[in-house]
């Protein structure tokens, strides 16, 4: 079992945590109280993919 910490509150992430980042190398783990601000930014600047839009409706159940 991976335990990691969000970046910003510090909260262990059980969970599947939200990544955001740069390419393939530098990403943060985000707890989803925390990245509900970055991923409403990407869904309303339309740069979510189809397949990434879907996963997350996923996970949101």
């Amino acid at each position: 079992m991976n335990l990691t910490k969000c970046d910003i509150c510090g909260k262990k992430l059980k969970d599947k945590p939200v990544k955001a980042g740069v390419g393939y190398v530098i990403f943060n783990d985000f707890c989803s109280k925390c990245g509900k601000p970055i991923l409403d930014f990407l869904k309303k600047h339309k740069l979510l993919d189809e397949e990434e839009k879907k996963l997350l409706e996923l996970n949101a159940k």
